[in-house]
C-alpha cells in the first residue's frame, strides 16, 4: 500500500531542542539558567545554546535577566 502522505510531518532537529528547552522550563518554573549551564545541561554548541535562547526570548516565552541568564517569561525572577 502506497501512502499519499507522511502521518506526521518531520520535525527539525532544532524544533525538538527548543520543544525539549520549553519543557524543562514548564516543568521548573523557577529554573535560571546561563547559557554555559544550558550548554552542559542539554550537551550543545554556544551556538546553539545562544540561537534557542533568541528563538524564545523573541517568542516571549523565555525572558532574560539582568546578569545574563534565562528565566521563564513573567516569573517574577528578572533580577536573578
Amino acid at each position: 500500500m502506497v501512502r499519499g502522505k507522511l502521518e506526521a510531518p518531520l520535525t527539525s532537529r532544532f524544533d525538538r531542542l527548543r520543544d525539549l528547552v520549553r519543557g524543562e522550563y514548564l516543568e521548573m518554573p523557577g529554573l535560571h539558567l546561563t547559557v554555559a549551564q544550558a550548554q552542559r545541561l542539554w550537551q550543545l554548541r554556544r551556538g546553539e545554546c545562544e540561537a534557542l535562547f533568541d528563538v524564545l526570548v523573541d517568542s516571549g516565552f523565555l525572558a532574560r535577566t539582568s546578569r545574563g541568564g534565562f528565566v521563564l517569561a513573567g516569573s517574577g525572577r528578572m533580577g536573578a
